[in-house]
């Protein structure tokens, strides 16, 4: 009690730390302060060893990271002896009381990189005698839990700590916080500590308002070693990891090209504002949307029949005769929504017509590749196509307007069944039960949803009568390719994006990808004949159009 009211614990950790001074770690050399040694034990709940080690860290750290090679100078002993109690120094970052630091960055670090300091709250702590503020200064409400965590990751990407150090931190953090749900609900939910440490990281950007994170920038910030950085990256693109097989997580097309993005499954982010209830936002709790403001408007060109028939679509996905539609479906003993399907070569501008149409509706749209959700594990497979639809639902009964559902380039669900008699593959019977477990999911199918596919035959019966729209998107002709040029480039005169469109026979999305390439170049050399090095440039990709493609002539 007299402790309590008179700690003065620094001064004893002064006392420790003087004794300590060229004892070359002779323990028996401090009895003098076993007085104080005994205080600092109890107060911190460490062992003898550990409290001299914590003693001159804590004064050393005042004035400067503290090293092994400082440890030896002021113990007098080798730096060999002090590796030595490295098990000591480890307790006391289990418990939060040391932080490790690692001085060289751009490499692994050695022994020599190794320092330590003391957090402000432990001294804080013993400054005023409390040891409730240690519990305090570790019990966090969930946005400072998840801001650490964060801000291990980002010791990490500094390489002021490790990876080993930031998953070992994190065990102490949840170990100190499972009273908050979200936690319990994580580390119950998950094996693997790295896991856990996405998740945590992803939750932060998500109450931050990013929807979707990056994961191979994230692994390049969180992994020190670039054989698990590429395996973890993997794991997750193939859907095999920990994370997307347990439906914590669910991969999104990036907005960028090459990106690979994820964000947290619906499940996963109604349980974390669950737990944080004054920061739930309805249009937060809509996982991995692409949101129609974000969408920019590009003018595509099609043919008449094409574009009449896409004009009406757009007429009915227009929220208030949407609802009209539906309500008359329900009258007529059908389930209330929309089924399309956009079929046509790669280029054509299925895709991005599902873009414009969500723009021009105002409707958000959830993008699923189906093809990314094959397991080798019996029963993985179909439950993730059924997840798929499950989310859907639960956004579609949470929003004002009904999102679109893309399957984006289904393929490989779209052909005709197999033959399970006359095949033994198991990868035949897995892509039967999902074709199986699709097509019931589009017969009971409420909202709007659009596939799009490059097939332009073979599909399976079965699909035709679940898709109330089949749209075909043709390559352009001449007429419309000159169109497309023209309206690329405007600077083409209307003889020059004739030619183009008669020279060569390419898609829409090929044109762009030319239109890129031009622009590139005009930016290295202003003098480039801008007709000329277009005709250069799908010359050398695609030839002419004397050089047929089959089934295409004009």
């Amino acid at each position: 009690m007299d402790e309590l009211l008179n700690p003065n614990h620094l001064a004893r950790l002064e006392s420790i730390s003087r004794m300590a001074f060229k004892s070359q770690m002779n323990l028996s050399a401090l009895a003098k302060v076993q007085g104080d040694i005994d205080s600092i034990a109890s107060f911190l709940g460490i062992t003898y060893t550990q409290t001299v080690l914590f003693a001159v860290i804590a004064d050393l750290s005042l004035q400067r990271t503290v090293t092994l090679e400082g440890l030896a100078r002021h113990f007098d002993c080798s730096v060999l002896r002090l590796v030595t109690s490295m098990k000591e120094t480890e307790c006391l970052e289990r418990k939060g009381f040391v932080k490790r630091l690692i001085r060289r960055k751009g490499r692994r670090p050695s022994y020599n990189d190794i320092g330590f300091t003391v957090p402000a709250f432990v001294i804080d702590s013993l400054l005023q005698g409390d040891p409730a503020m240690l519990e305090a200064a570790t019990r966090l409400d969930l946005p400072a839990f998840l801001k650490q965590i964060t801000d291990l990751i980002d010791e990490r990407e500094e390489n002021t700590i490790g990876t080993a150090q930031v998953l070992e931190e994190a065990g102490f953090l949840i170990a100190a916080n499972k009273q908050l749900p979200f936690v319990s609900y994580v580390d119950n939910g998950l094996k693997s500590m790295l896991s856990k440490c996405t998740i945590f990281a992803f939750s932060f950007v998500r109450l931050k308002g990013q929807t979707s994170v990056d994961f191979e920038s994230f692994a390049n910030s969180l992994f020190d070693d670039l054989s698990q950085q590429l395996e973890f990256c993997q794991e997750l693109a193939s859907g095999r990891h920990e994370l997307v097989k347990t439906g914590f997580i669910k991969l999104i097309a990036s907005e960028f090209e090459d990106g690979k993005s994820a964000t947290l499954s619906l499940r996963t982010a109604r349980e974390l504002y669950r737990s944080y209830p004054n920061l739930l936002k309805p249009e937060n709790d809509r996982s991995g949307l692409i949101d129609y403001k974000s969408l920019k408007n590009k003018n595509l060109l099609f043919y008449p029949d094409l574009q009449e028939q896409l004009n009406l679509l757009e007429d009915i996905m227009k929220p208030s005769k949407f609802r009209s539609y539906c309500r008359q479906l329900k009258r007529n003993g059908l389930t209330s929504g929309i089924t399309a399907i956009f079929s046509g070569e790669p280029g054509t501008g299925k895709t991005e017509e599902v873009y414009q149409l969500a723009r021009r509706t105002k409707r958000s749209i959830m993008m699923v590749d189906l093809s990314q959700m094959r397991s080798k594990w019996f029963g993985e497979s179909e439950k993730r196509v059924k997840q798929v639809f499950e989310e859907y639902e639960a956004i579609r009964k949470a929003s004002l307007v009904e999102p679109i559902l893309l399957i984006n380039e289904a393929d490989g669900l779209l052909t005709r069944r197999i033959d399970l008699i006359a095949s033994n593959e198991a990868s035949d019977r897995v892509t039967n039960t999902m074709q199986n477990v699709l097509l019931q999911a589009l017969e009971n199918f409420e909202g709007i949803l659009i596939a799009t596919t490059n097939l332009t035959g073979n599909l399976d019966r079965a699909y035709e009568r679940r898709f109330s729209l089949r749209l075909n998107f043709p390559r352009p002709d001449k007429h419309i390719r000159a169109s497309i040029w023209k309206e690329k480039l405007p600077d083409l005169t209307h003889e020059e994006a004739r030619m183009l469109g008669e020279r060569f026979e390419i898609s829409g999305g090929e044109i762009d990808n030319q239109v890129r390439k031009v622009l590139l170049k005009k930016v290295l050399n202003k003098k480039d004949d801008l007709y000329l090095t277009l005709v250069q440039g799908c010359r050398e990709s695609h030839g002419f159009t004397t050089k047929k493609k089959i089934g295409y002539g004009n």
